[in-house]
């Protein structure tokens, strides 16, 4: 904040400004030496823009998206922070710019009040505080935190943990670090599912539909544990497998399109030759409907390829009465 009154006022608020990518609180231009005769004029004369109660742009024409979201900050107040998808935005591991815009603030606090943020969404949280002293960039909430909100507010437990993965993916976060900060949560609606997610990341189930295979058709069913992600190297360079039973010379492929293309066909028919020339295993490749919504068939017919590869089926279970997989389990010598 300009320090008031001083000789370097003027040169303090052409900080603030740059800072904030011209836009600014009335209560900082007032410190900066203006008056409000002076901020009126500016905004009738055209020369800054209104934006919300009390914050403006100091220049005509569009506002920039990092001007928008200081606007957004400003206006809520001085412990606001954005948060949710605005934070992912910034922290690198968002969908494109977020809209709405999402901002946190301390519980006692209550920007909506005057009824002019459209277009934000404003998390009250009681455990926030804020930043102390004076921001040089825009305020997001930390990344662990960050997560976490996302994870507790996603509509499915497939957009959760794809929020898992765009954030651990890549960054050197530790699952336990995830759950301490888990565990300070009184409230948390997928807390079971967070850390049992949390322990299949660990494993190296890096997206959503592998979490989903690893889930419903490996550990349902007691198939044996896939090493996930493994690096080959072939004339196309190195590429990953999603889930290699290597002891049983088998892959597992995950396309996880709801609706993949047919273009793509030829290159997966290359991808599962490539692995058979490196890896010496046969290539098994499951789309997001098989998966998501018949994982029972998938299960039977995978584990028909482990015992046709040798699998004793020991561990084999059904995980229901109408499970496809009772049909392996009682022809099974007991």
């Amino acid at each position: 904040m300009p320090r008031k009154g001083s000789q370097w006022a003027a040169y303090d608020l052409a900080v603030v400004l740059e800072t904030q990518h011209q836009v600014i609180l009335a209560a900082q231009a007032r410190a900066g030496g203006m008056t409000e005769e002076q901020i009126r004029w500016k905004v009738k004369s055209g020369r800054w823009q209104y934006l919300y109660r009390g914050t403006y742009a100091t220049f005509s024409g569009r506002l920039s998206r990092k001007a928008r979201l200081w606007a957004v900050v400003l206006r809520s107040g001085g412990r606001a922070a954005l948060s949710h998808q605005t934070a992912a935005e910034l922290l690198g591991f968002g969908h494109g710019p977020s809209d709405p815009i999402h901002v946190t603030v301390p519980v006692q606090c209550n920007p909506e009040r005057s009824g002019d943020l459209e277009g934000v969404v404003v998390h009250r949280n009681s455990n926030w505080l804020g930043y102390d002293g004076v921001l040089l960039d825009l305020p997001s909430t930390p990344i662990i935190m960050t997560l976490l909100d996302l994870v507790d507010s996603a509509a499915t437990l497939d957009e959760a943990y794809g929020w898992l993965a765009g954030c651990m993916s890549g960054r050197n976060i530790p699952g336990d670090l995830v759950a301490a900060q888990l565990g300070g949560r009184k409230k948390f609606t997928r807390r079971a599912w967070l850390k049992d997610a949390l322990a299949d990341f660990g494993d190296g189930t890096h997206f959503p539909l592998e979490r989903r295979w690893a889930r419903d058709v490996e550990r349902a069913h007691g198939l044996p544990r896939a090493t996930r992600q493994v690096r080959r190297d072939g004339p196309d360079g190195s590429r990953r497998l999603d889930s290699y039973y290597e002891p049983h010379r088998l892959c597992v492929e995950l396309d996880g399109a709801a609706f993949p293309r047919v273009a793509d066909r030829d290159t997966d028919r290359r991808r599962d030759n490539e692995t058979l020339i490196a890896a010496d295993a046969r290539t098994l490749r499951y789309g997001f409907k098989d998966v998501a919504n018949h994982p029972c068939d998938q299960a039977e017919q995978f584990a028909r390829a482990l015992i046709k590869q040798g699998w004793p089926a020991g561990t084999l279970k059904s995980c229901g009465p109408d499970c496809r997989v009772a049909t392996l389990t009682t022809r099974r010598p007991g």
